[in-house]
């Protein structure tokens, strides 16, 4: 029994911090996440927002109520949890490497490469499960209220706390499979955290952003939206390659009856 309550300790206060310490930390992790959205707001203003965000469409912007702030203050509460277990990873794991010299091309931008693949290679189905009939109106439906999301990474962690526990738990198994696939080092850790935040933002900001590299289209904020607007599509957060695979790709496509509709 004392061994389940410092596993319980451990698995909810990694560091064994303070309740004002932990108080201190959500506050610095808000204002982080604020500054990102801050950030991602003036990088995009060189940007054209997407053909969605223009004319009547403009103004189907859904309002905050309790329920959506009670979410987002446990979801700050996970965050803040799982972040902790990362940093005491980077800083205790034996499978981390932390020197600068240690540095390499697997252990660094592939190792980063494979993250952005497993996490979306686990996330896509199991985002695709929670629109299934059985559980969908339960869990994710409260993600759907807004079909032209805008607020950035508030519209992104307004989800239910369950699905905010699964995405946790599917990044962190992530995580174990690119490090003992290639090795991990702690600037790939930090580097993926610093996208996960900033492509949450531009996925749920109403810009119109996308990324090509050797010929594959990485990323698209169209992408996330055309989810928004059909929810049975484009199921992954990054790259669209597992939702091709599974056939649940659609492309952008500017005008939607069915979206407006919805509102």
């Amino acid at each position: 029994m004392e061994q389940l309550l410092e596993y319980g300790s451990f698995l909810l206060n990694p560091w064994s911090l303070t309740f004002p310490m932990f108080v201190a930390i959500v506050i610095v992790k808000e204002a982080a996440l604020q500054l990102t959205d801050f950030c991602v707001t003036c990088a995009c203003q060189c940007l054209k927002p997407l053909p969605s965000r223009t004319g009547t469409r403009s103004l189907y912007k859904n309002k905050l109520d309790n329920k959506d702030a009670a979410f987002l203050a446990i979801n700050s509460l996970i965050e803040t949890i799982f972040t902790g277990h990362l940093a005491h990873k980077l800083w205790y794991s034996s499978w981390i490497e932390r020197s600068f010299w240690s540095l390499g091309i697997l252990n660094g931008p592939i190792a980063l490469l494979l993250l952005i693949l497993f996490n979306d290679m686990l996330y896509a189905p199991a985002h695709r499960l929670l629109h299934h009939p059985s559980l969908y109106a339960y869990i994710h439906k409260h993600h759907h209220r807004s079909v032209y999301p805008f607020r950035g990474n508030i519209d992104a962690r307004n989800e239910h706390p369950i699905e905010q526990l699964i995405a946790m738990s599917l990044w962190m198994i992530a995580v174990y499979m690119t490090a003992f696939s290639v090795g991990m080092h702690a600037a790939c850790l930090a580097g993926h955290l610093t996208l996960m935040m900033t492509g949450a933002s531009l996925n749920h900001a109403g810009f119109d952003l996308e990324i090509r590299f050797l010929g594959v289209d990485w990323y698209s904020t169209a992408a996330h939206e055309m989810h928004h607007r059909r929810p049975d599509k484009n199921f992954a957060q990054f790259t669209m390659f597992w939702d091709k695979l599974m056939g649940t790709y659609i492309p952008y496509i500017q005008e939607d009856e069915k979206a407006d509709k919805a509102n």
